[in-house]
């Protein structure tokens, strides 16, 4: 009698042992997914600026955008314009500030005239 009884009770306690188990395995793997990265529709947005250049060869008018804020304007005209290479180094400040930032062109695209140009700026990754 008292055998069966043994082995009953081995038998409980290999029970409660294998419940203790299942128990911390759950534990574990709840742990594991809030340590895990959000998935990306969580995230923030990704920030994008917009550059808008209009040259008509009298004139250079830039207009970059970030998000909702206000748009940082960019004027040459007249003699400022007619100096040799202004355009063209006023267009590369802009886009060497937009690099160093860490943005990445992703695009761009003409306007209605060959004169107007957007460019699409993402913050790289």
């Amino acid at each position: 009698m008292r055998g069966s009884w043994a082995i009953r009770g081995w038998w409980l306690c290999e029970e409660a042992i294998f419940t203790a188990m299942k128990k911390l395995l759950f534990l574990g793997a709840c742990l594991v997914a809030l340590a895990s990265q959000p998935v990306m529709a969580q995230a923030s947005g990704t920030d994008v600026v917009l550059v808008k250049i209009a040259d008509n060869g009298l004139s250079l008018h830039m207009e970059t955008v970030r998000g909702a804020g206000k748009p940082e304007l960019l004027d040459l005209t007249g003699k400022e314009y007619r100096e040799t290479g202004a355009a063209t180094s006023a267009t590369q400040r802009v886009i060497a500030k937009l690099c160093q930032e860490g943005y990445i062109l992703k695009g761009s695209y003409a306007g209605q005239h060959s004169y107007f140009t957007t460019l699409i700026f993402i913050k790289g990754q």
